[in-house]
């Protein structure tokens, strides 16, 4: 039996002065981290954590964009597109 993480039960928790933030689904577990990488040129990094299936060479899908909102919009995208069903 396969378990389904719906995204209206998931949500963003900040987890460092806004400095960092963890998309979590209802049971705590982390889904997605985005994280202030370089203060200097305000860059953010997204990391999702998927099943190794989803993985590139088992690297867990990555990047670094321009804004926190960005970069939580692109962890979304992929996780709508990988293990998380809208209800």
């Amino acid at each position: 039996m396969q378990m389904v993480t719906y995204y209206d039960e998931c949500k963003w928790q900040d987890t460092a002065d806004g400095l960092a933030v963890e998309f979590i689904d209802s049971a705590g577990t982390r889904l997605a981290e985005v994280s202030l990488y370089n203060l200097d040129a305000k860059l953010w990094k997204f990391e999702v954590f998927v099943p190794d299936r989803y993985r590139l060479e088992g690297a867990a899908p990555a990047g670094l964009v321009y804004s926190a909102a960005a970069a939580k919009k692109v962890a979304e995208t992929i996780l709508l597109s990988t293990i998380v069903v809208r209800s």
